[in-house]
């Protein structure tokens, strides 16, 4: 069991506790105080300390200090405390400070924001290790559960409450649950490896689907019977009637095909038929020549088009050369020019001589005669490097000029050329528009083909037969007529005969669904009452292992007890995690005391399983009148309900700051804001 003691928990500047210092040694200890006077504050900044949550599980609340409804600026909000943890002591603290920053050029500091400071064993850490150490001595929620006995039941998720006394007391094993009712003996093969609420799911979703179906079905059997002819229909002679008038109808197209197929209008259609034939050979004949001829022709436009491209590129590129050329010869003047300004520099150097009079060796004056043959052999070496150095500039002169020479001549022929390609280009111009005028014509001439007298001739051919074929077709125009609204009387007829063979046969598909209806519906009544068994059966195995799991979970707590399931309505269970205390539901009715020696039998069950002890802070305990047992160290938050009620300890000790008891009672009352704490150790030591 490790064993988590509070030696000393200190508040500076936090939440309107100016300083205050909790000095518990491991004891017990009870803090008294009016309403507003900090003692929330106090689990609070406990809390804050560990988790930086308060005690009703929020993050977002306020620190600071306020004044007139104002923060304070400027000021450290500091908890420290100093725990044994299995006897090994460990200090730690936080301090919450504004941070301000003076902006260049900004004559005061300006408030950008907050910063958290950590420390262990007054040794400063990094926020992440400083959690690392707290989550290592216990975890936040186990703290939580074991630290406020309104936690369980006030903050946590009923399936997060559920989840935990599972996790306390263990489940009951399906097998158990089987062995204690014996009418469950049939669920296993039901289940089919299924888990109990996949089962209820599935049959849930059934039910649904089954209830639907059987509220559809009685609406489409009632449509289906509406829609039955009310007359019975005789099908047989239906189909004989129908049988002769389409004989009827086939002899009447017959008749009609027979005269407008007549011996004299064939031969005339057949006559008509050759004479389109010869017309269209006389337009082949006529447009074949002209339209040849067109084809040449702009087969030799497309090829002079061609050519005209090609000696557009020619002279283009001569365009081009010409440029790089007059390029290349601008480059060599300026090479020349700068020829020339060397060798006027080089001519005009004259010769410089200083001579040296003594011996570099001994430091004695050379004869003249060794200084004139030094100065004649300096001025030969000078006029020789001069003549070369001009030679030099005359020979790269006269190759520069050589070379500019073919420039030029290649620039000659490439502008001898350019007329010559404008021109080439202008006559293949002017013989495109002659051809482009011939093609023109031939197009002209194929349209013309068509008032050829031979074309025109055929053409009138033509239109004779057709009137003549006309002339025929109506003189049997009348007779056709008659005929054909007889098959239309026919037709109607069979239409009639039809439609009631259709309905008939609409009629019995009608009898065949509802008796298929029927049947589904007698099935679906049928699988019905069978998942309405199974449904009890898993309501039953859920009420036993209800039973035992409530029993089983209730055997660990002294005053506490959980229901786990409520029956609805309609008889079904719902999942629920109240607790209740001699049977009053915790969320209605259950006073403060009773909540908060609930809550201690808890803590004192999740101690023993999380194998952790850790002190339990009490708020309002003054609502209780005797706080159940527990081995925790156990920190009292009490509102006294008057100055009597304080403890005698505490009594005497304001009676002897103050000097009598009315003076004391007075100070008290006239200063609600003041704590007292109690420390209840071996030797009842009180602190302030």
């Amino acid at each position: 069991m490790k064993n988590i003691k509070l030696l000393n928990l200190t508040l500076k500047n936090f939440k309107g506790i100016k300083s205050l210092e909790l000095d518990a040694s491991g004891n017990d200890l009870k803090v008294y105080g009016d309403n507003a006077t900090g003692k929330t504050s106090i689990f609070d900044g406990f809390l804050w300390l560990l988790f930086n949550k308060d005690s009703n599980n929020k993050t977002n609340f306020s620190i600071k200090t306020l004044e007139g409804g104002k923060e304070i600026n400027n000021l450290e909000h500091e908890v420290s405390a100093s725990f044994a943890v299995d006897g090994v002591p460990l200090t730690l603290r936080k301090v919450y400070k504004e941070t301000w920053t003076k902006k260049r050029g900004a004559p005061i500091p300006e408030f950008t924001g907050h910063e958290t400071d950590h420390s262990i064993d007054g040794v400063p850490v990094k926020k992440k290790e400083y959690e690392e150490k707290v989550g290592s001595i216990v975890k936040e929620e186990v703290f939580k559960l074991l630290t406020n006995p309104l936690y369980f039941n006030e903050q946590t998720k009923m399936d997060e409450r559920r989840n935990t006394l599972l996790e306390v007391c263990g489940d009951i094993d399906f097998e158990d649950v089987l062995a204690f009712n014996e009418e469950l003996k049939d669920l296993p093969a039901i289940l089919k490896g299924r888990a109990i609420e996949d089962h209820r799911k599935m049959i849930a979703a059934r039910k649904t689907e089954i209830n639907k179906e059987l509220e559809r079905i009685p609406v489409r059997i009632d449509e289906l019977n509406n829609s039955l002819p009310d007359a019975i229909i005789d099908i047989s002679s239906i189909e004989v009637e129908i049988a002769k008038v389409e004989k009827e109808i086939d002899a009447s197209s017959a008749q009609i095909n027979n005269i407008k197929n007549g011996s004299a209008i064939t031969a005339k259609q057949n006559e008509l038929r050759q004479l389109e034939m010869d017309l269209e050979s006389i337009k082949r004949e006529l447009e074949a020549d002209a339209t040849e001829q067109g084809h040449k022709v702009q087969a030799r436009i497309q090829e002079e088009r061609s050519n005209i491209s090609i000696i557009q590129r020619k002279a283009d590129d001569a365009k081009h050369q010409v440029s790089i050329l007059q390029k290349d010869v601008q480059r060599l003047d300026e090479k020349m020019n700068d020829l020339r300004a060397s060798w006027t520099i080089v001519d005009a150097g004259s010769f410089h001589h200083t001579e040296q009079c003594e011996c570099p060796t001994c430091g004695q004056s050379l004869p003249e005669e060794q200084l004139q043959e030094a100065r004649n052999k300096a001025l030969e070496a000078f006029n020789l490097k001069k003549s070369s150095e001009l030679e030099n500039i005359s020979k790269l002169g006269v190759s520069y000029k050589e070379e500019k020479a073919v420039l030029l001549e290649k620039i000659e022929k490439l502008e001898k050329r350019l007329p010559t390609h404008t021109d080439d280009i202008q006559s293949k111009e002017k013989l495109i528009e002659k051809l482009e005028a011939e093609l023109q014509q031939l197009r002209e001439s194929i349209k013309d083909a068509r008032q050829d007298p031979k074309y025109t001739d055929k053409q009138q051919e033509i239109q004779q037969v057709k009137d003549e074929i006309e002339s025929l077709k109506s003189s049997a125009n009348e007779a056709v007529s008659a005929i054909e609204k007889e098959i239309v009387e026919l037709k109607a007829n069979r239409s009639e005969l039809n439609a009631s063979i259709a309905q008939h046969t609409q009629s019995e598909a009608s009898k065949k669904r509802i008796a298929e209806l029927e049947e589904q519906q007698a099935e679906l009544a049928k699988e019905f009452e069978n998942i309405e068994k199974e449904l009890y059966l898993t309501e039953s195995f859920i009420r036993s292992k209800v039973e035992l799991l409530e029993s089983k979970i209730n055997s660990k707590f002294k005053y506490a007890r959980f229901k786990l399931f409520e029956t609805q309505i309609n008889g079904g269970l719902k999942e629920v995690c109240e607790t209740t205390f001699e049977g009053v539901p915790y969320s209605s009715g259950l006073n403060n005391a009773a909540r908060i020696n609930v809550g201690i039998d808890i803590i004192n069950t999740l101690t023993e399983h999380f194998g952790i002890r850790a002190p339990i802070f009490v708020d309002n305990a003054e609502a209780v009148t005797k706080i159940a047992d527990t081995e925790s160290q156990l920190i009292s938050l009490v509102v006294p309900q008057s100055f009597d009620n304080f403890p005698k300890n505490i009594l005497d000790m304001l009676i002897s700051e103050h000097g009598s008891y009315e003076k004391a009672k007075e100070a008290w009352e006239s200063n609600y804001k003041q704590l007292r704490i109690e420390s209840q150790s071996n030797d009842m030591k009180e602190a302030i």
